[in-house]
């Protein structure tokens, strides 16, 4: 396997209660689920048990699982955009909800600057839409916050504006 390993069912309770504390969601629904752990990039995957039932020996295997979320300082958790697609219509807390035109600004891959109370990662939505994560951080000089865009730049929408 790509340097990914199994997490024990200790482990995996710490990412389930860090998901819950952080965002408020239920994670009943992943409980069924293989928590698969890249210590190298501190990334965490999840995968269907059947998924060990094949010959991985015999095949060139790049990746296993859906990518979830990864492990940040302070035990923080920042959800890929399938993590928050999946985390999303189950959280309670720490949703950033966007305008049309905040929205065509994120797809881009470029910051926003929106108010917001909200600390730490947040899932960033826009109408019934869960586009992943973003982190407001507050500018000191000019007191304006920026919600930071984590979408992964083969992932933007490119247009002319």
């Amino acid at each position: 396997m790509p340097n990914l390993r199994t997490l024990s069912s200790k482990e995996r309770k710490r990412v389930l209660e860090q998901l819950e504390k952080q965002y408020g969601c239920e994670t009943k629904s992943l409980k069924s689920y293989v928590f698969l752990y890249q210590e190298k990039r501190k990334k965490y995957f999840i995968a269907n048990q059947g998924v060990f039932d094949l010959d991985l020996e015999k095949l060139r295997v790049e990746a296993i699982g859906l990518y979830l979320c990864c492990k940040l300082g302070n035990n923080e958790l920042r959800l890929s955009i399938e993590g928050s697609q999946l985390l999303g219509p189950k959280s309670k807390k720490n949703i950033l909800l966007l305008n049309d035109k905040e929205f065509h600004e994120w797809i881009r891959g470029r910051d926003v600057e929106k108010e917001t109370e909200l600390e730490g990662f947040v899932i960033v939505k826009h109408n019934d839409d869960f586009l992943g994560c973003g982190k407001p951080v507050r500018d000191e000089k000019s007191g304006t916050i920026t919600i930071h865009n984590y979408i992964p730049k083969t992932r933007y929408v490119r247009s002319e504006d």
